[in-house]
């Protein structure tokens, strides 16, 4: 029997919503495959799938779309030629390139789409697909996992939180002053051998570009100048990398010297970064000269030792120091650009040989290849069983959006579900929580402003957002990344074109400099053909006025208040509502019982 029998069997005649939806995979990894099969069961009519990234070796326990041959291939343009043999009627479009590139993939791109599946692995991408949904109104159905733990979010646009709503949980960086002279975890010499010792011998760039920190994220003036030092000396050896004509055996002993020796004496002649801690010592690699000069000769086979490798066994460590090194010059000379890559077994040992030889002068105990893949690949562990779970999850919570009419009555009825540390079951659910007033992202009136960048002038658009907007007095105008452009003691600003300042894609903030209504947030398309600006029809809030708990409801505006005032009540992706709207966008008010609170400390905050 065909999928689309099964559909109608289950669902009815409203089954033909599936067939003639248009929806967007975000991510074609763990999760991403396994919803991209989950969506063809469903009978979707049209699947695109949007990737970055190209399959690696360890992708295949967990990708079960992808084959050893396809190493290095696409993984959206892999996974679609991977289901061609489905028993299936969905058309599927692949797109190789980043959600984020805002060229390849400008706003009209995902107005085409009734729904977006979110399966990425990184926060940037994953804020970034919730707020452009904010700005169509699309449903978003965010899910991802972390070992054996999940979640599945649903996200209606102003009826439910937004992926924004919960703080999350962000990548843990280091002290560069730690990191660069005082490592006291293997974490901090692998960060240091990975982001900073491979990235300036053998990354891309000029030797002459080598970015020196700041003096403030040093504990003192002198360690700053050791740093600056260590670098000068670290673009010098650069050259002789880049240099055709080499010494093969002089390159790998000056930069052991440099990076082992010169660079330690440095740091312990810095006497008050050794007052509470042991200090680093040379000695801990015993005779290593001699391990160098009879290592160096050997290792111009450029061969590693066969079988475990001996992390704590400094000549061991030094001899794939040695042979790394060298089969990374040779390749750099060759014109092939670098970067670590955690499959690479060059870029790999070599981050394992100098983070563990520096682990053992800082006294720091070693790690395997296999810890140092982990740590430096960033690897969050995944379980097969959980990412297919988890897909299952956002598929099936996806059928009330193809099933409902509006948006309201679609958000009334999902769920989110997260992992469950019951022993009787592997999820829980709850309903969706109302959206954080609080929340940069959706709490913010939003519109879309279409106007051309080469032509006008940034006094242009200040004076068209005080008409349009019945500014009383002025306004201040500033990017989404707090660099400011306009306010009443910048006006130097405001003859330059805006083509100075912004490019197609960019997000302004916009604050009534009276303090009466509350700031709007504009997305900006550049249209050349455009004479003049068009900016949306936005009701805009009076500004919110924060109340301490001994206020208790004074001051707060009530559902009837907050319409009066502006705020627009819409439930439709089309725009329809009970007042006017603006481009998709809208602060909506609920009723209590619409949706509930999801227990806090039951959403999960993943990577």
């Amino acid at each position: 029997m065909a999928v689309d029998s099964y559909i109608k069997r289950m669902f009815g005649p409203e089954a033909d919503s599936f067939a003639q939806s248009k929806v967007l995979l975000v991510g074609a990894g763990g999760i991403g495959c396994e919803l991209l099969k989950d969506l063809i069961m469903m009978n979707i009519g049209e699947i695109h799938v949007l990737d970055l990234d190209t399959i690696d070796l360890s992708n295949l326990n967990r990708q079960f779309l992808f084959r050893h041959k396809d190493i290095k291939e696409s993984k959206s343009k892999t996974a679609i030629k991977a289901v061609e043999f489905f028993n299936h009627t969905s058309k599927l479009v692949s797109y190789h390139g980043s959600v984020l590139d805002k060229n390849m993939f400008p706003l009209s791109f995902f107005q085409q789409f009734n729904v977006i599946y979110n399966a990425l692995d990184n926060l940037e991408a994953r804020f970034y697909v919730n707020r452009i949904c904010l700005y169509l109104n699309i449903p978003l159905y965010e899910s991802g996992t972390t070992g054996l733990k999940g979640q599945v979010q649903p996200i209606y646009p102003s009826l439910s939180e937004c992926f924004h709503c919960v703080p999350k949980e962000t990548p843990k960086t280091f002290p560069v002053c730690t990191i660069r002279s005082t490592p006291s975890k293997p974490v901090h010499c692998i960060t240091w051998a990975k982001d900073f010792l491979f990235s300036q011998l053998f990354g891309e760039g000029s030797p002459d570009d080598i970015p020196t920190p700041d003096d403030s994220e040093f504990t003192s003036k002198r360690e700053a100048e050791a740093s600056a030092t260590e670098i000068n000396e670290l673009s010098d050896l650069r050259k002789l990398v880049d240099s055709s004509k080499a010494e093969d055996h002089d390159f790998t002993v000056k930069v052991f010297d440099k990076i082992f020796v010169t660079d330690i004496e440095r740091l312990l002649k810095i006497e008050d970064l050794w007052k509470s801690r042991e200090k680093p010592s040379i000695a801990e690699l015993g005779d290593y000269k001699q391990y160098l000069a009879t290592l160096g000769d050997a290792a111009k086979d450029r061969t590693y030792e066969s079988g475990t490798l001996e992390q704590s066994n400094v000549k061991s460590v030094i001899k794939t120091y040695v042979a790394s090194c060298l089969r990374l010059a040779d390749r750099l000379r060759s014109g092939e650009k670098l970067e670590f890559d955690k499959d690479d077994i060059d870029t790999l040992r070599f981050v394992m040989a100098t983070s563990n030889i520096r682990s053992l002068i800082f006294h720091i105990p070693t790690k395997s290849e296999f810890d140092v893949k982990q740590i430096a690949g960033n690897i969050i562990p995944a379980v097969a069983t959980m990412n297919a779970i988890m897909a299952g999850f956002s598929a099936l919570s996806s059928v009330n959006y193809y099933l409902e009419k509006t948006n309201k009555e679609r958000a009334a009825k999902s769920k989110m579900l997260f992992d469950s540390s019951a022993t009787d079951k592997v999820v829980n659910s709850s309903k969706l929580a109302k959206p954080n007033p609080s929340c940069s992202a959706c709490s913010i009136v939003k519109g879309i402003v279409k106007l051309n960048l080469k032509q006008l002038k940034l006094s242009d658009l200040r004076d068209s957002l005080i008409e349009k907007y019945n500014y009383d007095d002025d306004v201040e105008i500033m990017t989404l990344d707090a660099r400011l452009l306009y306010d009443f003691d910048l006006e130097e600003n405001l003859e330059k074109t805006l083509s100075d300042f912004l490019e197609d894609g960019t997000i302004l903030l916009i604050s009534d400099s009276d303090e009466r209504l509350d700031m709007i947030e504009l997305y900006i398309i550049d249209s050349p053909s455009t004479s003049t600006i068009e900016l949306p029809n936005l009701r805009i809030p009076p500004k919110r006025i924060k109340k301490s708990e001994d206020d208790n409801e004074e001051g707060a505006l009530n559902e009837d208040e907050l319409i009066e005032n502006g705020v627009v009540v819409e439930d439709e992706k089309d725009g329809r509502s009970n007042g006017s709207t603006h481009n998709g966008s809208s602060v909506i008010v609920l009723e209590e019982d619409d949706i509930g609170e999801a227990p806090a400390a039951k959403r999960q905050k993943l990577k």
